[in-house]
């Protein structure tokens, strides 16, 4: 006979440690006998279930030690759901070497949380910054865990808290995922309605012929010696990129899913970069993100963001692309005008939110 498993589970927070146990999904009852468990079912049969009790652990995360581990989890994950509610290896790896804001600090580690069953590795990634935003990274035989990650990331935030203020958390998370919007509305979420997009571009789509505007032209950046015109483009669009460094910019070129080739602007005619586009790319999985995009206010309504996009999505399929997203997009009627128009599907990301 053939059982659909579920899992039921007790938390040991002592020690950060799950217990559980696969067991049928009849009607049953279960004790505990010699290590192996006795299960009654609702047709009267009994089974002795000769596998043993299983125990799920969270601990720290280190990058130098377990970057790998995670980028190979979310490819896995991806080739199981065949979806993209988790994150996809890039993003993870953005974490680190994104060109804007601060560089990454060793105790940021600190905000992820690895969950391994034994035997079986990680099959969850939890991430709480201090922000409030948090994200639940989950193999899918792991769903039912839903509730006790978002505890133990509500947990995390308060200890991230430096005043008596209010703590908001919150996640972003796609709609019609209905397993963590399940969690969410259990735990007493608020689903405060859309705050960004994920796009993703139907497969064999066809990049049309590229038009600019007289004078302008496309290429790839040197990202040294093109740094200043790089920052500037870039931080004419996202205030946080006025930071940049040369530091910051060598080691975005240093990152697994960079390739100079895939990173591109437009160049103005009098040689300042008018448009950018980044075309991000897991090596091993090949899955990827055009990320980020922007074009700089005084060179708008030229055609130029339609553009740079389908140069940077040409240069992805180039590359070998099996799948070409944008998550988290932004919601701004520029923005849904532009991805819409260049022919990116379109699924609406809602904040939910909770004070703790």
């Amino acid at each position: 006979m053939d059982f659909s498993l579920f899992i039921l589970f007790k938390v040991d927070t002592s020690n950060n440690l799950i217990h559980h146990i696969r067991l049928s999904e009849f009607y049953y009852k279960a004790l505990k006998y010699n290590s192996c468990v006795l299960v009654e079912t609702f047709i009267s049969l009994y089974f002795v279930v000769l596998r043993p009790v299983m125990t799920l652990k969270m601990r720290s995360f280190h990058w130098s030690q377990d970057f790998d581990k995670i980028q190979e989890f979310l490819f896995n994950t991806y080739k199981l759901t065949k979806t993209f509610h988790n994150w996809i290896p890039s993003m993870f790896e953005n974490l680190q070497f994104g060109p804007c804001g601060t560089p990454y600090l060793d105790e940021e580690d600190e905000y992820v949380k690895i969950w391994e069953d034994s035997g079986v590795g990680i099959v969850a990634v939890t991430i709480c910054k201090p922000s409030g935003e948090c994200r639940f990274l989950i193999h899918p035989d792991y769903y039912e865990y839903g509730d006790t990650f978002v505890e133990t990331l509500e947990s995390q935030a308060k200890e991230m808290k430096i005043d008596d203020s209010e703590q908001k958390i919150y996640f972003m998370i796609e709609e019609g995922d209905i397993v963590r919007e399940k969690v969410l509305k259990q735990r007493e979420y608020n689903n405060r309605g859309v705050y960004e997009h994920n796009r993703y571009l139907p497969k064999n789509f066809e990049v049309p012929e590229i038009t600019l505007p007289v004078g302008y032209s496309i290429r790839h950046v040197d990202i040294v010696n093109d740094f200043e015109n790089y920052k500037a483009v870039q931080g004419a669009v996202f205030s946080h990129c006025i930071s940049m460094t040369v530091e910051l910019a060598k080691k975005y070129a240093s990152a697994k899913f960079y390739h100079p080739e895939r990173d591109v602007v437009v160049v103005a005619p009098d040689g300042t970069f008018a448009a950018f586009a980044t075309g991000r790319m897991d090596p091993i999985s090949k899955l990827a993100e055009t990320e980020p995009v922007g074009v700089h206010p005084d060179h708008r309504q030229k055609g130029l963001g339609k553009a740079i996009v389908y140069e940077g999505i040409r240069r992805l399929q180039q590359h070998g692309a099996k799948a070409i997203v944008i998550l988290g997009a932004a919601s701004s009627d520029a923005a849904t005008k532009l991805y819409d128009a260049v022919g990116f599907e379109r699924r609406d990301v809602n904040a939910w939110m909770k004070i703790i």
